[in-house]
């Protein structure tokens, strides 16, 4: 499965590099890709959802954010952003509630059978060292498992 994906991805690649014809990639391909697996922002916009109906009450506090780090930064901004303090590695989401002897909860959301980079290893590592607790959620259910157990009293 991986290296039909590897040979999709690079056939999109060198599509676009040959001035974006991608005709040469029949529709099928296509579809059959896009619906491998849910995009990562699919399943946290998901998560959001479930955890503004289940607990509104935090979420409206904003007890539970995201942190934009992620994109391609053209010309200057990536520059800027790293002033700014846009550390590599860190999670998408922060459930900034003290609990079970935790600092706050991080969640890494991925793609099912997609993986942490390097980066985010370490940067878990060195949350899990200063007392926050961290977990990779790939999907809702995952999600709302850590989320109801993390806030169990």
């Amino acid at each position: 499965m991986a290296n039909k994906r590897d040979t999709f991805n690079k056939r999109l690649l060198d599509a676009i590099r040959n001035g974006g014809n991608i005709k040469s990639i029949p529709a099928k391909t296509v579809r059959k890709a896009a619906e491998a697996a849910p995009y990562e922002s699919d399943i946290q916009q998901a998560c959001i959802r479930w955890f503004h109906r289940n607990y509104p009450q935090l979420a409206q506090e904003g007890m539970l954010f995201h942190i934009a780090n992620e994109g391609i930064r053209l010309g200057g901004m990536g520059a800027r952003v790293k002033r700014e303090g846009v550390v590599k590695g860190v999670a998408d989401l922060c459930l900034s509630i003290p609990m079970h002897g935790y600092g706050a909860l991080y969640i890494e959301m991925k793609r099912p059978k997609c993986y942490q980079r390097p980066e985010q290893k370490a940067w878990q590592a060195s949350v899990e060292k200063y007392g926050s607790k961290y977990v990779v959620c790939k999907s809702v259910e995952e999600f709302s498992v850590e989320i109801n157990r993390y806030l169990a009293r």
